[in-house]
């Protein structure tokens, strides 16, 4: 990621920081949407899918999902960004293995997510792109294509 990129994607994150717990809430209605058998992995797993985004638990967990990439992009462009960056997204894998999130998962919905979530142009999404492949490496260094602990 250059600064232009950097400054894209700090931009264009105004939009879904602005509502956060909404904004999450819209990322993993649609994980549960696309992948239904994940929600059995959460707390949350007795809710209806229509009856999410109005739940405490999974607003809670929502919240945390946009936190997690608010310090992700905020630790953009400081020194020592990328390791910082590895540091919050190594923690958010290996909290994440005992639900046994595959990679197919991860890698469906994140970009997907974001890119209607900031109403994102193909180049804004190009930035993106190059944050979200940034931090799959770090998520996927931790798990393996079932979402195992490596």
């Amino acid at each position: 990621m250059n600064s232009d990129d950097v400054q894209i994607i700090k931009k264009t994150w105004e939009i879904p920081v602005s509502t956060p717990t909404d904004s999450g809430a819209t990322i993993l209605t649609t994980f549960f949407n696309r992948y239904p058998s994940n929600l059995e992995k959460f707390s949350f797993r007795d809710v209806p899918l229509a009856e999410l985004p109005t739940n405490s638990r999974f607003r809670a967990h929502a919240s945390r999902i946009i936190r997690v990439f608010d310090e992700s992009i905020q630790a953009l462009g400081q020194d020592g960004d990328l390791e910082k960056i590895g540091e919050i997204w190594t923690k958010v894998a290996t909290n994440h293995i005992p639900r046994k999130i595959s990679k197919e998962s991860y890698n469906e919905v994140i970009l997907e997510v974001l890119t209607a979530a900031c109403s994102l142009n193909e180049s804004q999404a190009q930035s993106w792109a190059k944050l979200v492949d940034h931090v799959y490496v770090i998520i996927f260094k931790a798990i393996n294509d079932d979402g195992d602990a490596i």
